[in-house]
């Protein structure tokens, strides 16, 4: 296999392992929001859907971050990826529960995980390695 199989299939992996990484934060924090409400009785409903696009955006960030980690390459791409592929399964999962059009609510999202996986795909690769101090 040439060094292009071997990098396209280590690149398969760590966009796998972050889009799997955001789904699993998504999830939690999700949770953790719905805890907050059941016990929080003076937060406004109308704010839900702008704190799950914070929530989405942040495991994206954080997913393309791990991803890219991974990686060690091809920030800009493999951030977006895991934003585009994080965002088809928000998306599949959210039509399959709700059967809402598209509206400026879902163009938000998806320009916000976009943006969130490519500014964490880029903050992946350009991160410097510790430093020890002997």
């Amino acid at each position: 296999m040439s060094d292009f199989g071997k990098d396209k299939g280590h690149i398969v992996k760590a966009v796998l392992i972050g889009v799997l990484c955001s789904v699993v934060l998504s999830v939690l924090l999700t949770c953790l929001f719905s805890m907050m409400l059941k016990l929080m009785s003076g937060i406004p409903y109308e704010i839900i859907d702008y704190v799950m696009v914070a929530i989405e955006g942040f495991s994206v960030l954080i997913g393309a971050y791990i991803a890219c980690v991974i990686a060690k390459c091809k920030g800009l791409v493999i951030g977006a990826l895991c934003g585009a592929i994080t965002l088809m399964i928000v998306f599949a999962v959210g039509m399959s529960f709700a059967k809402n059009n598209i509206g400026l609510l879902t163009i938000i999202r998806s320009v916000a995980m976009l943006l969130c996986g490519i500014i964490g795909g880029v903050a992946g690769v350009n991160r410097k390695e510790k430093v020890r101090i002997k």
